[in-house]
Formats: C-alpha cells, sequence, structure tokens
C-alpha cells in the first residue's frame, strides 16, 4: 500500500459514495421497496494542478506504484478540526450495522454530524465512513456513534479509529495512468480516482 501525501494547494478532491442498494419496482407499480445492503463505499477524483517536474515526480511514481499496489491518502476534512480525539479504538469485536462503540476518546471530546472517520482491520486496511449521529465522550472515554452507512466487515476488539486525520484507501481506478508534459519543465493534467476495495 503506497501512502499517499499530497502537498500542494492546487489539489482538489471530488468525493462520492457508492451506494450498492437499489429500489426495487413491481413491474405493475410504481411503488418500490428499498434494499439497503452492506458494501456502500467511498471513491475520490483527484486533480493536481500544474507543477514542476520536481514538485511532482514523487507523485508519479506513488501513482505508478500504486496501480499495482493500492493507495492511501488523507480524506479532506477542508479545515474541519477534528483533531484531540485520543487513541481511539472500536469498543467490541464483531460489531455491525450503523452503530459504533468506541473507546479511547478523549473525556469531552465532540462527534458531530458530518464528521469523517477511518477504522482500521486486522490487516491494515482503512475503512472511510460518515457520522450520521455524534456524541460526547464520557469521562471513560466512551461513546457510541451512528454512522451514515454500513460497517462493511466485523473489526476486531481494539481496531483503531482515526479521527484526527481518517484515510480513504483503495485501488487507482482506470486502466491507466497519465500525465501530460509541457515545454520547459512543467507536468499537467494529472488526476487518479481512489476507490475503496470493500
Amino acid at each position: 500500500m503506497i501512502e499517499l501525501s499530497i502537498d500542494t494547494p492546487r489539489a482538489t478532491v471530488e468525493p462520492a459514495f457508492v451506494d450498492v442498494g437499489a429500489t426495487v419496482r413491481g413491474g405493475t407499480s410504481g411503488t418500490g421497496i428499498r434494499v439497503d445492503r452492506p458494501g456502500g463505499h467511498y471513491r475520490a477524483a483527484v486533480t493536481i494542478g500544474i507543477g514542476t517536474a520536481l514538485q511532482r515526480r514523487a507523485l508519479v511514481s506513488d501513482l505508478v506504484r500504486g496501480k499495482q499496489e493500492g493507495i492511501r491518502m488523507p480524506y479532506p476534512l477542508q479545515g474541519v478540526d477534528q483533531s484531540g480525539s485520543g487513541v481511539v479504538v472500536m469498543d467490541g469485536a464483531d460489531q455491525a450495522g450503523r452503530t459504533i462503540n468506541l473507546r479511547g476518546v478523549t473525556p469531552g471530546y465532540s462527534v458531530h454530524k458530518g464528521f469523517w472517520l477511518s477504522i482500521v482491520d486486522g490487516a491494515g486496511q482503512h475503512y472511510l465512513h460518515n457520522v450520521f449521529t455524534g456524541a460526547t465522550a464520557g469521562s471513560d472515554g466512551k461513546m457510541a456513534l451512528v454512522l451514515a452507512e454500513h460497517l462493511r466487515v466485523p473489526f476486531a476488539d481494539g481496531a483503531g479509529v482515526y479521527l484526527d486525520q481518517p484515510m480513504i484507501e483503495g485501488d487507482v481506478a482506470g486502466n491507466e495512468q497519465s500525465w501530460q508534459l509541457v515545454r520547459g519543465d512543467k507536468l499537467i493534467g494529472i488526476q487518479f480516482t481512489i476507490e475503496e476495495m470493500a
């Protein structure tokens, strides 16, 4: 897994939720039934602005390798300060559904609707999640949060939870990676999409 650090203010990120559920409609009726399945996940289309070859050489190398091994990068919080959460972990094994129980949260730390977090499985893979119903940690450092989407895997008790800086991790989507060289030392047109694998 390649750890990608985008250190340029000229990067734009376009996130999307990939829904695996569906609305099933009858053949003779417009009435539909929602089939909500676990497995909804995120992808992020990233565009890097013009830069010199010196500035972009490591990024190009990371993308070439990341196409083969996968990529992980910080999810942009757009100035929302989520720092100070503590050493947060899952409180209990094999949690399922949309509610997660956490421990190790800094007492008094508040998580608000719309916060992002990532949970790490036993293999070190991050799973990005969005908070639907927040909470404030008690004096015991515990809290329960309701997610906007279902958990995708049964995490172990003590699995790490990243609130201060969540990560998005997955495949570099598409069949090729390309960038444009222009006269002089400039590179433009670096675009890629990270899509979570699970």
